[in-house]
Order: C-alpha cells, then structure tokens, then sequence
C-alpha cells in the first residue's frame, strides 16, 4: 500500500489553521459566569411620577452555546426621598430576574451584543417611614414582572468583558405588608428600568 506524499502536508496546514484560530479567539459567552454592576433605576407606580434610585447587584450565569445563557440576577436601589415632600424613611427597591441571555456572538470579536429576557420578582420597601412628621409601620410592597432589555459586552480579554446592561419590568404588586397586616389581590400597575455597567467575567 503506498504512502499519500500529501498527507503530512495537509496535517501541518490544518494544525496551523487551528493554532491561528485559537490565538485569534478574542471573546467567550460558553460556560459558567459571574459578573458585578453598579446601576442607576427607575419606578413609576399607575401614573404617577418617576422615581429615580442608585444601587448594584451581581448576576449568575451558565452559558450552553455561544447563543444562550440561562442566568439569575439580583439589583437592589435605594430611592433619594426628599423630606420636604412630606415622606421620610429608608425607601429600597429589589429585583430578583430568572431568565435567558441572547448573543450575538462572534469568537473573533471583542464585543457582543444581546437581547434578555426574564421573569422577576420585585419589591420597594420602606423602613422607619416618616408621613407629614408622624412615625408609622414599615411597608412593603410585592409583587412580579416580565423584564425585558439588552446590552453590549467589550472584552478587555477573552474573559473579562465590560458588560453595560439596559433591563424594562413592567407588571403589578399584588400584596402590601404592614408590619404584621398583609394585604393581597391588589392590582397595582408599575414599571420599572435599570441601567448597569459592571463586569463579566468567566471564571
């Protein structure tokens, strides 16, 4: 049986193809990740005016493809309440999302874009609440939303990425708690944003 002369050939071109494709590789979206952000939000309730608020939170990710990632990400805000207008207190807002990342991937990019979406929970809280001067109970306020948005990776190296977010939640709370009095089947329309820059990394 005689020996193809090509085949050493073929087998050293196709080594050096993978070699310059792995050295050219400038982003990854597979596998476990874990990012970090500061975040500036947002709260309307009904139709009333905008709430603006400042905080962070982290994000926890598996990404099975480059195309998907399942993630679950936790913000928290605090509101600046002004005491002049007759309320006081610590007033907070939290989101807890369970959802599904979207990329636009490409390994040979160092910058992805995405669309997200998820299923949250979300509450405001107010402690030690002040109204007209008077002390009253702490109140919280429940309830779930779709969340909806999207955003730009640009890697500083093929794991660690900027990560600047923009999320939408639009739904309801549906349950007020007065210190030992809870209230349910409201319906109370809110919408809620989120504005994140922080980082992502792949551990």
């Amino acid at each position: 049986m005689s020996r193809n002369p090509y085949l050493p050939s073929l087998f050293a071109i196709i080594a050096l193809f993978a070699c310059e494709t792995a050295a050219a590789q400038e982003s990854t979206t597979r596998g476990f990740t874990v990012g970090i952000h500061a975040s500036g939000a947002a709260l309307t309730v009904e139709d009333g005016e905008r709430n603006d608020a400042g905080g962070g939170g982290i994000r926890v990710g598996y990404g099975f493809n480059r195309i998907i990632t399942a993630f679950a990400q936790f913000d928290g805000a605090r509101f600046d309440v002004n005491p002049s207008d007759g309320l006081g207190g610590e007033w907070t807002m939290g989101h807890a999302d369970f959802g599904a990342r979207f990329h636009f991937a490409n390994s040979l990019r160092s910058w992805v874009p995405y669309l997200q979406a998820a299923i949250s929970a979300r509450a405001v809280e107010v402690k030690d609440p002040v109204v007209n001067g008077n002390e009253a109970a702490d109140v919280s306020f429940n309830g779930g939303s779709f969340s909806v948005g999207g955003g730009l990776m640009a890697y500083f190296t093929e794991t660690l990425a900027l990560d600047v977010q923009l999320m939408w939640s639009g739904g309801e709370f549906t349950e007020i708690d007065f210190g030992t009095v809870t209230v349910t089947e409201l319906d109370i329309d809110a919408t809620s944003s989120r504005l994140s820059i922080g980082v992502a990394w792949w551990p």
